[in-house]
């Protein structure tokens, strides 16, 4: 599953990051690199963006962007 398929609240591991290559850079220089646990915080009221908490911080992505990242959720 994507990281946007992700239930509101529920955590997941990064398993990889695709996109085009400024793209997957920027990705895996906000910290969004494989085997990373993330944990999918809200959403706003429209459903663009999300917030997320990974490494101790949280992070405001684009669903375009969320896309692009493979997560397995935790059980």
């Amino acid at each position: 599953m994507t990281l946007n398929e992700l239930e509101t609240g529920k955590s997941g591991t990064i398993i990889s990051v695709g996109g085009e290559n400024a793209l997957r850079c920027r990705l895996l220089d906000m910290g969004l690199i494989p085997r990373t646990k993330v944990t999918k915080i809200k959403v706003a009221p429209l459903g663009d963006p999300m917030q997320i908490r990974i490494r101790g911080y949280e992070l405001t992505l684009r669903n375009d962007d969320a896309m692009q990242i493979e997560v397995e959720a935790e059980p």
